[in-house]
């Protein structure tokens, strides 16, 4: 054989041993899955109690900025106002009405495109995030658009007409929960005891949850972050900075711990979101980054540190604490601009260029703050990223609610329809008024009844007089209980405010979950 023909064969050897289905199918992991979002952030809600947020707009303008940096295909359903279409002008360029109809047409678009995907044998991973308003009905959780509910009955119907390898939701949201849990027949509460057990959208193996369920309305948005706290804290760990054992993947494991170090030096438990994370079947990951970290900015322990990146308009658009030892690899935010590193500690900022690829801060010359720290602000959130974070965090993370438990409800307000309380009360006030008057119209007749004339003598006179005096005083004291009993249950009945009724969920973490209902 000629030296040629032996260079060929060898040639065509190396090739078959390249492309085998196995080489091919490990390409297709270190190459990451196909990714897809569809974005949601609602400030408005369809129920017209529930007060208009500020910032769901914000959250899911920054969250498509971050899907967009891993090369994302992305559906966004968003009206933004005027401050958010100035700091993100492609997304005021895309974004369509948060409405039914939108979210059917994107819904349509996201089956045609995952479709494709897998047709052409890619793994896919489509992610629903949601920022805005969350609520309970008859023992059903929802989230919001401007002029529908959405279920997690709803929702599972959504993801199972996607052919996605996972499904991942984010929720941002009050009593987002609800939308793994139900409540049983007549309003019961079921016993809670894992994701497992959950009838909608935990039913499903291909599908991932990410919920915050604080209620707290004070703990939902910050001036400072301009943006949802929980939905602030979530993007910024999916830069990077939870990706604690640096293997370029955010587990669900990792965000959840990363999430609870940063709330966990809040004082008042209260404004501390709870943070439910529960994994597909078959894999951890929340996030595949290695695509993006080609392109990114490099912290090492040494130089351990609270630090915040903000763009050039001023954008605060991720938080991280990293421990000492612990390096963190950020995907790099405006790919064609700058962005600003402030380090809380000692408020040095460090200007990062747009060039080159990857650049470290250790290299960067630290300078006074552009911008003095802005005025007065919670001094509860001033604490969040105050821990440093780090691998042993996550080792030692305990997720919430490993052994079974059941919620407990107090009533902050009671109101709408007639309550069993309402009933008891003002039913039992008229019925018993209606007895009192009764005694009194018998009393009555009993005194008229008394004839003082067929008294044989004076002493049999008086008496029959103390009789009648006591059986009219009888009657009078019957009269008047009995109309005041039956002014008050008829009161009752008639003019008890009509506000919707509201409960909390006391969580065993400590924190609770606020939701309308009737009882």
């Amino acid at each position: 054989m000629s030296a040629r023909r032996a260079s060929l064969v060898l040639g065509l050897l190396w090739v078959c041993a390249i492309f085998t289905p196995a080489a091919v199918a490990r390409a297709a992991e270190e190459a990451g899955p196909a990714t897809f979002a569809l974005i949601i952030g609602s400030n408005a809600s369809v129920d017209a109690e529930l007060p208009p947020l500020k910032y769901a707009d914000d959250d899911a303008a920054l969250y498509l900025d971050l899907f967009r940096l891993l090369g994302a295909r992305t559906y966004l359903l968003s009206r933004l106002d005027d401050n958010t279409r100035r700091l993100h002008p492609q997304a005021a360029a895309e974004a369509m009405d948060p409405s039914r109809a939108s979210l059917d047409a994107a819904l349509a678009q996201a089956v045609t495109d995952v479709t494709q995907a897998r047709d052409r044998g890619l793994q896919t991973a489509f992610y629903f995030v949601y920022a805005g308003h969350g609520n309970v009905k008859n023992g059903v959780g929802y989230v919001t658009l401007e002029d529908a509910r959405l279920t997690g009955g709803d929702l599972e119907r959504m993801f199972a007409a996607i052919p996605a390898t996972r499904v991942h939701v984010i929720a941002d949201a009050c009593a987002s929960y609800y939308l793994a849990y139900a409540r049983g027949p007549g309003g019961e509460r079921r016993p809670i005891r894992g994701f497992e057990d959950a009838p909608e959208l935990a039913g499903d193996p291909r599908v991932g949850l990410l919920l915050s369920t604080s209620s707290a309305r004070e703990s939902h948005e910050w001036e400072a972050y301009q943006a949802g706290v929980f939905s602030h804290e979530v993007r910024s760990g999916l830069y990077g900075a939870a990706d604690a054992d640096n293997d370029g993947r955010v587990t669900y494991r990792e965000i959840a711990a990363f999430v609870g170090r940063a709330n966990a030096a809040i004082p008042n438990e209260r404004l501390r979101p709870d943070v439910h994370a529960k994994a597909p079947a078959e894999s951890d990951t929340l996030l595949d980054l290695r695509h993006g970290l080609s392109r990114r900015l490099d912290v090492d322990g040494a130089h351990a540190a609270h630090y915040w990146v903000e763009d050039a308009l001023g954008v605060r658009l991720l938080d991280f604490h990293n421990g000492v030892n612990q390096p963190v690899h950020l995907l790099r935010p405006a790919p064609n601009g700058h962005v600003y590193v402030r380090r809380v500690d000692d408020d040095a900022e460090f200007t990062v260029p747009a060039s080159p690829s990857v650049i470290s801060l250790a290299d960067l010359d630290g300078a006074p703050a552009r911008v003095a720290s802005r005025g007065a602000t919670n001094e509860a959130f001033e604490k969040l990223f105050s821990l440093p974070f780090d691998n042993d965090v996550v080792q030692a993370y305990v997720e919430p609610r490993s052994e079974p438990w059941a919620p407990a409800e107090a009533p902050l307000r009671a109101s709408g329809p007639l309550s069993r309380t309402r009933r008891v009360l003002g039913w039992g006030g008229v019925g018993l008024g209606a007895a009192a008057l009764g005694a009194g119209i018998i009393l009555s007749a009993s005194s008229i009844a008394v004839s003082p004339a067929s008294a044989p003598n004076n002493a049999a006179l008086q008496s029959r007089d103390n009789r009648v005096t006591a059986l009219n005083t009888a009657a009078a004291i019957a009269y008047t209980a009995g109309g005041v009993s039956l002014a008050a249950g008829v009161g009752v009945l008639l003019f008890w405010p009509t506000a919707s009724a509201v409960r909390v969920v006391v969580l065993p973490t400590g924190g609770y979950l606020g939701y309308s209902a009737s009882f």
